[in-house]
């Protein structure tokens, strides 16, 4: 299940970072071709942009690409490196729970709040932060689960 939300999301996320470059340059276009600026061209952008960012997260979770500083935790034994990182992963997880807890609220009260042009809820953007810190903690409970973390892939893979 988890590998079909991934698929998923990076579907979306190739999709929304072709909507957002050809606004960008739609709107480059518009603004110097023909001196007239799309009256949306900038809202567009940072909504794919935020999707993108939010979708992303889990991503980088599931192939170990998020930064992290393991000066003293290389120093211990495997054991109780395996103990660090199922309780860091727990830590982390209940953490991002929090914050979609939070996003929620926040979504509800900013629900009826229109952007300037597209009009479109500003609870909008808090949805999306709730989806991704849901979809990453899935990967979380993986991890906390296993005990064991993904080593960082290459981007290409």
């Amino acid at each position: 299940m988890v590998e079909v939300i991934d698929r998923a999301a990076a579907f979306v996320i190739i999709v929304l970072m072709a909507v957002l470059t050809a606004v960008v340059v739609l709107q480059v276009v518009f603004r110097y071709g023909f001196n007239s600026s799309l009256d949306w061209g900038w809202e567009v952008p940072r909504l794919c942009f935020i999707l993108m960012v939010f979708l992303a997260i889990p991503l980088g979770f599931k192939r170990g690409l998020h930064v992290g500083v393991d000066l003293f935790v290389n120093q211990v034994p495997i054991d109780i490196q395996r103990v660090l990182l199922r309780v860091t992963a727990a830590m982390m997880a209940v953490l991002l729970v929090i914050i979609a807890y939070y996003a929620a609220r926040l979504a509800h009260s900013t629900w009826d709040q229109r952007t300037p042009t597209l009009k479109l809820s500003t609870g909008t953007f808090y949805v999306v932060l709730i989806v991704g810190n849901f979809h990453s903690v899935l990967h979380l409970i993986r991890v906390a689960l296993t005990g064991t973390a993904p080593k960082p892939e290459s981007l290409s893979e």
